[in-house]
């Protein structure tokens, strides 16, 4: 007998209808065909926690106990999923059973799905290894007809190890570290971290940014207009007075551009354009893309390509030719009869563990009715962007022309399409979708748009008016989902563009970023509002605390790069890990011992926050007794009680007092005499006080 394992019931189960296993049993798999096919339900078995090692690393943590270094790891199966683990154990040691095969999720983690499980149980059977891209009929027949040897697969699997390994490492490290030293929870992690202070970095530029305001000068020459470089407020109306009734044409440059079409998608890229279309987090999008994949309608989407090898040459031509049938938007690309350039698809170099994202044959006949609407808006991002690759280019004509007026230089430009190639396509489908909520500025384009009159060189040209415009310099722009992802992806590696041949290294994979981002999410680092990814208060001050190596973006990426090249079989295991080990025990010598009380920043981080102190900006926090400013024994010196004048202020009402200046009219406010009253507490002068009604 064969033994199948799968990483989830649904996938077990499609690979099972195919190879013949469909008598189901009671204990959890299905049987026949000399297959008996069962399923993991995602990781059963995860490293052990430090307390389960020994007991003296249990809470309360002690700085003394650090570093925490496993001489040997442990594994542990989860209570909730113990039984499912205990029938693998008990089918891998079957005596019939001479052959196991993995058939986990073809990627690091699915092999590592798959390895803990198998050494967990003592298994020492041979096994094989099914590795396909689609969960189509198809693929899954082809790669059971082309299993590959297990030990194909190690340096995967100890590329895979190590991430967990170094991860538990600097994480139960560092976070035990800082929790002590701060005497509040603190979770601190080998890529949270670093992307937490990304997050940061951008919020305290926009908090310290001082908007600037300056001047252009625009020339209306009737049938275009020409603008003249920033201008400082004071000499602008000089600038402008100083301008004739004609402009001198200095110069006119024409040039033919080209907008090559997008690429495919990889799930990064995708993930971004879910997240500006639809405001989509990309953890949707990932989950969406998953039950895609294992409804058999696209590819494998844990993927970090964005190309084709040569050998899908025919699959995709036939791929652009079923899309075109299959979705409504397809009537476009079929309305302007594009011959589809499928090998601009290809390139062997840049597909590793998996090609580009693509949908598969099974779109043809099913019934995209059963689809939630989000899983359908992302089927049809991958199959817009299919056809937007193979459709022409986009050529268009550019005129720039450089004019004098009044002593200064002034800029005129046009533009012309030749070609409308893709953009035509895309525009033409984009016009069809309903639910997008991308932001109008992300649409802007530097290029621009009408058409100048023929312009020689040297010629007059009238000037009708001349208009001063103000501008003023805007900050950076919060980070959406989408910038995070694609800062996340280049991060350490900004010295090379998209053309360029060198490895991405980056923070996390396509497969972990979501999940990152849902972390810092979860343990409250960062709020969503709308799209953007705003770091809290909390978030903030753990990037203030933690040093500069353990936040640096530059050395996570160039972590992940080794891990890459570990699965690639060109680097080391072992010394990545002791890499890893070395930094971890020099981040505790550098970092050990308590924090002060008074110098501690998380002081109060188990007290709400209620607003912003109007003295010094700092946090009003809700005590027992009172709402107080956390300088307020310190210079500030602001608070006001939970109870004035026989009123209990609620901190819905002092929330509303620091951010308005006032509550609402209250009742029951209680004079010396114990008379009630009506009134507002009213914020003035740095303190709050009551403000009765004249007519109470």
């Amino acid at each position: 007998m064969k033994l199948v394992i799968a990483e989830k019931p649904s996938v077990g189960n499609s690979i099972a209808k195919i190879i013949g296993a469909t008598r189901r049993r009671d204990d959890g798999c299905t049987e026949g065909n000399g297959y008996i096919v069962s399923w993991c339900f995602g990781h059963l078995v995860a490293l052990s926690s430090p307390e389960e090692y020994d007991k003296k690393y249990a809470k309360p943590w002690k700085l003394s106990n650090l570093p925490i270094i496993p001489e040997e790891f442990r594994w542990t199966v989860a209570e909730s999923t113990a039984p499912q683990f205990e029938r693998l154990k008990e089918l891998m040691n079957r005596p019939d059973v001479d052959e196991i095969i993995c058939a986990t999720d073809a990627g690091r983690e699915g092999e590592c799905v798959f390895r803990y499980v198998y050494y967990q149980a003592g298994c020492t059977k041979p096994f094989k290894r099914l590795w396909i891209s689609s969960m189509t009929d198809e693929a899954i027949r082809e790669g059971f007809e082309n299993l590959k040897p297990g030990e194909d697969y190690d340096a995967l699997y100890r590329s895979g190890l190590a991430r967990n390994k170094a991860d538990w490492i600097v994480g139960m490290n560092a976070t035990q570290l800082f929790t002590v030293k701060y005497r509040s929870l603190l979770s601190v992690g080998r890529v949270q971290t670093p992307t937490l202070a990304m997050l940061v970095e951008r919020e305290k530029k926009i908090q310290q940014f001082a908007s600037a305001r300056y001047y252009t000068l625009e020339l209306n020459c009737g049938k275009f207009t020409a603008e003249s470089d920033k201008i400082e407020p004071l000499q602008a109306e000089a600038a402008a007075e100083a301008c004739g009734k004609t402009a001198l044409v200095r110069s006119v440059v024409k040039e033919q551009k080209n907008a090559n079409p997008p690429k495919l998608y990889d799930l990064t890229t995708l993930q971004r354009d879910a997240n500006k279309l639809y405001g989509y987090t990309a953890q949707q999008t990932l989950d969406c893309a998953q039950k895609l994949y294992e409804s058999k309608l696209i590819t494998y989407p844990r993927t970090d390509s964005c190309y084709i090898t040569d050998d899908m040459e025919q699959t995709a031509a036939e791929m652009v030719r079923l899309t075109a049938r299959a979705f409504k938007f397809g009537a476009d690309y079929e309305a302007m009869g594009i011959t589809p350039d499928v090998k601009r698809l290809i390139n062997n170099d840049k597909v590793s563990d998996h090609h580009a994202l693509l949908p598969t044959k099974e779109i043809s006949r099913y019934d995209f009715s059963r689809l939630s609407e989000d899983c359908w808006n992302v089927l049809s991002l991958i199959a817009i962007r299919l056809l937007l690759a193979v459709s022409p280019v986009h050529t268009y004509d550019t005129v720039t022309a450089q004019l004098e007026c009044g002593g200064r230089d002034f800029t005129a430009r046009g533009k012309t399409v030749v070609n409308g190639g893709w953009k035509q396509l895309e525009a033409a489908i984009r016009a069809g979708l309903k639910g997008i909520t991308s932001d109008p500025e992300e649409d802007k384009s530097d290029e621009p748009e009408g058409v100048l009159p023929p312009l020689e060189e040297g010629s007059e040209i009238a000037v009708k008016a001349v208009k001063q415009l103000e501008h003023k310099t805007t900050p950076p722009k919060r980070f959406t989902e989408d910038m995070l992802l694609s800062a996340m992806e280049h991060a350490g590696s900004a010295d090379y563009d998209d053309d360029d041949d060198v490895e991405k290294k980056g923070l996390g994979t396509p497969a972990t970023r979501a999940a990152i981002i849902e972390t810092l999410v979860k343990r409250q680092y960062v709020e969503r509002k709308g799209k953007q990814l705003i770091p809290t208060d909390k978030g903030i001050r753990v990037i203030d605390v933690v040093p500069e190596k353990v936040k640096s973006a530059a050395m996570t990426a160039e972590w992940e790069s080794t891990l890459q090249k570990i699965a690639r079989g060109q680097a080391d295991d072992q010394q990545f890990l002791d890499e890893i080990i070395s930094f971890t025990k020099q981040l505790i010598k550098d970092n050990a011992g308590e924090t002060s009380r008074e110098s501690n920043p998380f002081r109060f981080s188990r007290l709400p926050v209620v607003g912003k102190c109007p003295n010094c900006g700092k946090n009003v926090y809700e005590f027992q007794k009172s709402y107080s400013c956390e300088d307020s024994r310190g210079a500030c010196g602001f608070f006001f009680m939970k109870e004035i004048w026989g009123k209990e202020v609620t901190p819905t009402q002092a929330k509303r007092i620091l951010e308005k200046g006032s509550s609402i009219t209250l009742k029951g406010f209680l004079d010396r005499q114990g008379n009630p009253h009506a009134g507002k507490l009213v914020l003035a002068d740095g303190r709050v006080r009551v403000e009765l009604d004249k007519q109470s």
